[in-house]
């Protein structure tokens, strides 16, 4: 890649907005990012085999040591890979966030969310009015008595006037 810095943020940006292109632009860089992370594990995999076969004096029996300090020397090329392979992901990431913001799929996101919400404040509605119309029903005396939501006793709420009386 020898072109600078500016001229790929614009090719990839005019990339990101075409959807023909955008998978071709998220299929080449996640490529190329994880084909480094393979390059690097397997640098990081023939250094670290050098590595263990040369003992030094001193060393610890049965390689351990060496073992050691190779595997102490390929840390930051497999912590390398490790990003590359991170950064692949995040390639995925920003070309999905991308596509959530395109103006037609947050247009029909936001009716659909407006359509929820009617649908929930209606519900609400027939609930209250269902519960409002049984709370009248309960309230309302006999067919004989008064008209319907006329106030009534504690008393008629707990049975007929016929029952005996305690305490009296």
């Amino acid at each position: 890649m020898s072109k600078d810095i500016a001229t790929r943020v614009t090719t990839g940006v005019q990339a990101l907005a075409l959807p023909g292109q955008r998978e071709g632009w998220q299929a080449q860089h996640r490529g190329s990012l994880l084909t480094d992370a393979q390059t690097y594990d397997a640098l990081a995999d023939a250094i670290q085999a050098d590595l263990k076969a040369r003992r030094l004096d001193g060393d610890l029996p049965w390689g351990i040591s060496a073992a050691a300090r190779a595997r102490k020397r390929v840390k930051p090329l497999r912590d390398a890979a490790r990003a590359m392979r991170q950064a692949a992901k995040a390639i995925n990431g920003t070309v999905a966030a991308y596509e959530e913001t395109q103006p037609e799929v947050v247009m029909r996101r936001r009716e659909d969310k407006a359509l929820r919400k009617a649908q929930r404040k209606q519900q609400l509605g027939v609930a209250a009015h269902n519960s409002a119309q049984a709370t009248l029903r309960r309230l309302a005396p006999g067919e004989d008595d008064a008209p319907a939501g006329a106030p009534k006793l504690l008393g008629d709420f707990f049975g007929g006037g016929d029952r005996q009386q305690r305490g009296a």
